[in-house]
């Protein structure tokens, strides 16, 4: 395929110099010295090609496409640089479309250059608040292995004061920052359970994000284990539907409480009850409970907690594999429905993180 030649500039004003270019027409350097041996005293005017562009769209928010007159000089112009600049004495600059997100993704895509380059990228990018294309890159490019060269290079990179203050920068930061911390959930890495024991008592605590493997987990118990999910307890369409030790909580709960109590607001106190009301029986109490993240006082945990470590990209894709599971015949609307309520699960991870913390410093 044929190498499609790009600049970006602000405006129609060089990044360098400030020189304005005519669009349509051959524009000519006023210095052009093909042998100089420093940069600066080259002149010409520098473009890119279609794979390396991604790298320069931090000199502009305008891309246009590059023609070169027949008699015009070129230095590079094989790509044999490796991030793609090319120079020349003669240009014609036409085509301009202000830079989006989707302009640069698509650049992403077609990119073909060296990985430290796309972590120098992702600072720059994040500060254009392109969060979608940082994402793309992270989920491609970046792992636990290369992870501490990833933040050196992103912390290294175009130093400005506050950060913080630019764009989509510092939720990129704290993705990257969790990936480093094996501790912690991450956005696109899978990770085994956490497993701590508390205290001594029979009671197994398991927690997780819709869709982490909670439930999956469970079933390596036996009758011999008296098996929790809170789903069925508080969820009024599950609980009408469901048996057992949790058909009598829910039963408890409902006949003790006027308003029934919520696991978001009222953790503590479901917790203690539910511990309190299954010591008659003797077995192992297990509870399968998204909302232990929710709990205000850590001290109340008794047994041994799990936490799931499943990343949230495979969550989410879990949640929507299993609506469809559960709802053969379910609409495109419905569909659509399900999946753009459950993307707030990339925000609820969060809580679980902190609560990760918090149970490794217990």
């Amino acid at each position: 395929m044929k190498r499609k030649y790009l600049r970006v500039m602000n405006g129609i004003t060089s990044h360098a110099g400030g020189f304005e270019y005519k669009l349509d027409q051959v524009n000519v350097s006023d210095l052009w010295n093909p042998d100089a041996k420093e940069p600066k005293d080259i002149g010409g005017f520098n473009f890119s090609d279609d794979e390396h562009m991604l790298r320069w769209l931090l000199r502009g928010d305008v891309l246009y496409d590059v023609e070169l007159p027949d008699d015009a000089e070129v230095l590079f112009y094989e790509g044999n640089n490796p991030k793609g600049a090319y120079r020349t004495n003669k240009i014609i600059v036409k085509n301009p479309r202000e830079v989006t997100e989707d302009i640069a993704i698509d650049l992403y895509l077609k990119s073909k250059l060296p990985e430290i380059v796309y972590f120098e990228c992702l600072k720059f990018l994040s500060f254009k608040d392109y969060k979608e294309l940082c994402l793309m890159i992270i989920r491609d490019k970046v792992n636990e292995s290369n992870i501490d060269l990833v933040l050196q290079t992103f912390d290294g990179f175009l130093k400005v004061e506050d950060d913080e203050e630019h764009g989509c920068y510092k939720k990129i930061k704290e993705v990257l920052e969790e990936i480093k911390d094996k501790n912690l959930i991450t956005i696109c890495i899978d990770r085994e359970p956490l497993i701590k024991d508390l205290t001594s008592e029979k009671i197994i605590n398991i927690t997780g994000q819709s869709g982490s493997g909670k439930s999956f987990f469970t079933k390596i118990y036996d009758d011999n284990y008296l098996i929790i999910d809170t789903d069925e307890i508080f969820s009024d369409n599950r609980f009408n539907k469901t048996s057992g030790i949790n058909k009598e909580l829910g039963n408890y709960f409902r006949n003790k409480y006027e308003k029934l109590p919520n696991l978001f607001e009222d953790f503590d106190l479901i917790y203690q009850e539910i511990i309190d009301y299954c010591k008659k029986y003797d077995k192992v109490i297990v509870i399968d409970c998204a909302q232990f993240h929710c709990i205000k006082d850590i001290s109340l945990l008794r047994g041994k907690i799990i936490i799931m470590r499943t990343c949230i990209d495979t969550c989410y894709k879990r949640c929507i594999e299993r609506f469809k599971n559960n709802n053969s015949n379910y609409t495109d609307e419905e569909l659509k429905k399900y999946s753009e309520k459950k993307l707030k699960i990339y925000k609820w991870y969060k809580g679980s993180n902190e609560f990760l913390k918090k149970v490794i410093n217990y």
